[in-house]
């Protein structure tokens, strides 16, 4: 890959970026991501184009509004590097095909979501239910693909078919685990009679089925049920800090899920071979 190529997937990841700056500001508000134009969280003024440069503005303003001079979130330029990143990874890996458009898609959902939920501990429903969506009607593309080319089949092996199952298998999977742990919780609120620290009383949030929906779409059921399980290890280090520091056990979960996403996608067969060596 030339280095012209990484330049502009780079910056054509940090335009995505700055894209989904405003879906994480606009979103959980219920505001349009179109109209108006970016404007100041603080004082509303409307952004020039040339103060709107993905990741060159922010340090150009030493990170405050030129108007107001209130201190911009640190937030807006660590989106557009994380995101500028992911497309020139997915890019080196895929090319420009459209599985590398395929897996943008996704990893800019787990972006948008992962900054919302740190934000709210909560996420609007119908992200997650957008990405599935997306991901289905990918399989039905390439379920009519095979049908055109293809005329013996095994209906089970459609990519449709497999992509429904694991979709299922998903969500079936993480509630499982949910159900569960809200017994569990409630038996032991009941028995120690008192109630929980912080009204909680969910071990999962539905928002995180959903998500584990998401991901099975995209990355299979196997990927899936691997993210479950590494989740809680990235999840670990700000638990303490959370315990310790803030007294709350309360956690934003879904970065650590997408966390552990990327950590299945590039490195997840690794991961596998090397646990069932032991």
């Amino acid at each position: 890959m030339i280095m012209i190529e990484k330049i502009f997937a780079f910056l054509f990841g940090a335009c995505l970026g700055s894209l989904l700056n405003v879906c994480i500001h606009r979103l959980p508000k219920d505001l349009s991501i179109v109209q108006p134009s970016s404007f100041c969280p603080k004082c509303k003024t409307s952004i020039l184009w040339y103060d709107n440069i993905p990741l060159v503005s922010y340090f150009l303003l030493r990170g405050k509004c030129r108007v107001c001079k209130e201190r911009i979130s640190l937030r807006y330029p660590l989106v557009e590097l994380i995101t500028a990143v992911l497309v020139l990874t997915l890019y080196a890996y895929f090319g420009l095909t459209a599985i590398f458009f395929k897996f943008v898609f996704f990893f800019s959902l787990l972006v948008v979501v992962s900054f919302i939920d740190i934000d709210y501990h909560a996420i609007p429903v119908y992200l997650c239910f957008i990405g599935i969506t997306v991901g289905l009607a990918w399989s039905v593309i390439e379920t009519a693909q095979i049908l055109k080319t293809t005329r013996i089949i095994d209906p089970l092996g459609l990519p449709f078919v497999k992509t429904l199952r694991n979709l299922m298998l998903g969500f079936g999977f993480t509630y499982l685990f949910k159900f569960f742990g809200d017994v569990f919780i409630t038996v032991y609120l009941s028995w120690r009679k008192k109630e929980s620290i912080e009204g909680e009383k969910e071990s999962l949030g539905l928002g995180d089925v959903d998500f584990m929906g998401m991901v099975a779409v995209f990355m299979g059921i196997k990927s899936a049920v691997l993210v479950f399980f590494l989740a809680p290890f990235f999840a670990i280090i700000y638990s303490v800090f959370a315990l310790i520091f803030k007294r709350s056990h309360l956690i934003p979960y879904l970065p650590y899920l997408s966390l552990a996403s990327l950590t299945a996608f590039f490195w997840g067969d690794k991961i596998l071979r090397l646990f069932f060596r032991f």
